[in-house]
């Protein structure tokens, strides 16, 4: 926006420092020098010429502005010297052709003052022209001074376009009038927006306001003639720098300062990237600053105190729970407390007992030196029990969180004093069931050897009423053995419960088949039996458990309808490597009665019947025997019910034990 060429194209510097040398090293040699000079880019446009040139030709200041054309200065010093309008023009283009790469131009000329002035316009090969003028007589004749002169003159000029041209940043020279002077290439790329206006001569200004009529900024709040003015303010009376977004997104950040002579050097650098890591970064700090208040937040709303320490166990940070829980002063408990002196101040404000107390001291910085886990529970003097779990960093020092358990102590101590009682209780009832069940049957045996012998010897003495009671006394007695018999088989399942082996249940299925072969002829069942695997388990219940699955669905058949049960088993894997092990599950399905399903749990409780005795026999014991057998394996057991189409029985169990 506010740049100025040397050639027909941008030049560049390696540094502002560098360049600025080069270019004061530049005017001050054409000030330095006692002949008039002038430099012109390949266009023949003014690039700067020393305050002698002008005074030999009569110059005002404004004629000699950088930018001005070599033919405009020709029309302004011939029409000065009342040379005819025709007369310009021929002058003008005699001019042009002499001007030739690599030639040399001299002639004289008289200035409307009456000086006669010596020039020589020595064209370069790279298009650029020397212009070199003196007074006729300061001419030796020689034009050995002049060939010098135009040689330091290019050879500054070289030395300040690489200096421009090395730059990674924007340069460009203001003058006192605010027009560009100098510029380089990446000037011109820093302002895309009027790269057709940047040019020796242009005024900041007008470069500026029409960059912006084009939308060439993001003025974010600011209207357009509020950003003009913010900018030409800031050019004006350059201070500080201050970053500039250009419409394309590209951030420039803008460095200006006043020259000796009142113009402006300004350089343009490209932040953009800079920019994008202050973004970056402001969003991590907000990203972090907020994590950090979540924390915080999460920190003073746990049930449980929690403290970390660093490897010299120099308390880091703590919550607000921690200090309720023991009543700490947050004055004194506060980061860089030492965990030893955390100890002694809780012990002098009667957290423990004396003897609690020297072994709190002692401990508590002991576990906090492991490089483990470890958990220990403290007794306050109060009756409170707190759980503390130590937690060692990766890097050092410790996370301890602090639970006050004294609900679940006392909760614990309930449950073992129950769970003491209770398997007392089971003991007492599995040595009644054993020993009563065992007991009963020597009485047992009499009455049906008795019964037995009365209705040998005498059945045909007994009156018809006393036959009924005999035969109603031997059903009551078969019946009592049948209970008796199930009863110590419910009972056995733990006191005569055999360690778990590697069983094949195909086998045991046929074993079971063979028992009740009598009972599958009687009611012409078909058995279908499936594929079984082997899991770990007590064969003998296994057993037991078949038995009773396969006997009640013979036993709740229906009896216009062939009885069908079916057997079969599958393993189902672990779902997750965190699963215990792998499943089996057992279906033992029949087409017999069924049940309504809203009974689903209570058929399984002992003595629990669903029919009469006089519809089917039974005690309503073996189901009961069977979920006792599941539940010792570590498996359960679920019955589904279809009324008048038949009952499946679904057995889960671990495939191992553990």
């Amino acid at each position: 926006m506010d740049g100025a060429t040397v050639e027909d194209g941008p030049i560049r510097s390696p540094r502002p420092t560098s360049s600025s040398s080069a270019i004061c090293n530049l005017v001050d040699f054409l000030e330095g020098a006692d002949a008039g000079l002038a430099l012109f880019s390949s266009s023949w446009a003014l690039i700067t010429c020393n305050a002698r040139y002008g005074e030999l030709f009569g110059y005002q200041p404004s004629d000699v502005r950088p930018g001005t054309p070599l033919n405009d200065l020709i029309r302004i010093k011939l029409e000065r010297s009342d040379t005819s309008p025709g007369d310009i023009q021929k002058r003008i283009a005699h001019a042009a052709r002499c001007l030739q790469p690599g030639k040399v131009h001299r002639f004289r000329f008289r200035t409307s003052s009456g000086r006669e002035l010596a020039i020589t316009r020595n064209c370069l090969e790279n298009g650029t022209l020397v212009e070199t003028v003196r007074e006729l007589d300061e001419v030796d004749g020689s034009g050995s001074f002049d060939s010098g002169v135009e040689q330091l003159a290019e050879m500054a000029r070289e030395r300040m376009t690489h200096a421009l041209e090395g730059m990674a940043d924007g340069f460009a020279l203001y003058d006192a009038a605010d027009r560009l002077v100098i510029y380089n290439r990446k000037y011109v790329e820093l302002n895309p927006h009027i790269a057709d206006l940047i040019a020796p001569g242009a005024s900041f200004g007008e470069m500026l306001r029409e960059g912006v009529n084009r939308g060439g900024f993001n003025t974010g709040s600011m209207s357009k003639d509020e950003f003009l003015a913010w900018r030409m303010k800031q050019h004006s009376e350059p201070d500080a720098p201050y970053d500039v977004q250009l419409a394309d997104g590209r951030w420039v950040r803008v460095h200006e300062k006043r020259t000796d002579d009142g113009g402006i050097v300004g350089i343009r650098s490209d932040i953009t990237e800079l920019k994008r890591r202050e973004t970056d970064i402001l969003q991590m700090t907000q990203e972090l600053r907020r994590k950090n208040i979540q924390f915080d937040t999460a920190l003073n709303n746990m049930i449980q105190g929690l403290c970390m320490f660093d490897d010299e166990q120099t308390l880091l940070v703590c919550n607000r729970r921690y200090l309720d829980m023991y009543g700490f002063d947050p004055e004194i408990v506060k980061p860089g407390i030492k965990l030893r002196e955390i100890m002694q101040y809780s012990v002098s404000i009667g957290n423990y007992t004396d003897e609690d107390a020297a072994r709190a001291i002692a401990e508590r910085p002991d576990h906090a030196k492991l490089r483990e886990r470890a958990t220990l529970k403290q007794h306050l003097r109060d009756g409170r029990v707190i759980a503390v779990m130590h937690e060692p960093m990766p890097n050092g020092g410790s996370i301890a969180t602090y639970q006050d358990i004294t609900d679940l102590e006392r909760h614990e101590e309930r449950l073992r004093e129950y769970t003491r009682k209770l398997e007392i209780s089971n003991r007492e009832l599995q040595d009644f069931a054993y020993v009563a069940s065992h007991d009963l049957q020597e009485p047992l045996r009499k009455i049906e050897a008795f019964g037995g012998r009365l209705c040998e010897k005498y059945a045909d003495d007994l009156p018809e009423e006393a036959g009924v009671f005999v035969d109603r006394m031997r059903h009551a007695a078969d019946r009592m053995r049948l209970l008796i018999d199930d009863l110590l088989n419910f009972s056995r399942v733990t006191t005569n419960a055999q360690p778990f082996v590697q069983t094949d249940l195909r086998t045991v299925i046929d074993g079971v088949i063979s028992d009740l072969q009598i009972r599958i002829e009687e009611t012409g069942a078909d058995i279908v039996i499936g594929d079984l695997p082997t899991i770990d388990a007590d064969a003998m219940q296994m057993r037991q458990l078949f038995q009773n699955l396969i006997g009640n669905a013979l036993k709740f058949s229906k009896p216009d309808r062939k009885p069908i049960v079916r057997v079969e088993g599958t393993i189902v894997l672990a779902s997750s490597p965190s699963s215990r092990t792998d499943l089996c599950r057992l279906t033992v399905a029949d087409n017999g009665i069924g049940f309504d399903n809203k009974y689903k749990d209570q058929i399984f409780t002992i003595f629990q019947r669903l029919h009469g005795r006089g519809e089917y026999e039974g005690t309503g014991i073996g189901l009961a025997t069977c979920r006792k057998i599941v539940e010792r394996h570590g498996g359960e057991i679920v019955a589904d019910g279809r009324l008048d189409e038949g009952t499946t029985f679904t057995v889960t169990l671990p495939v191992a034990q553990g």
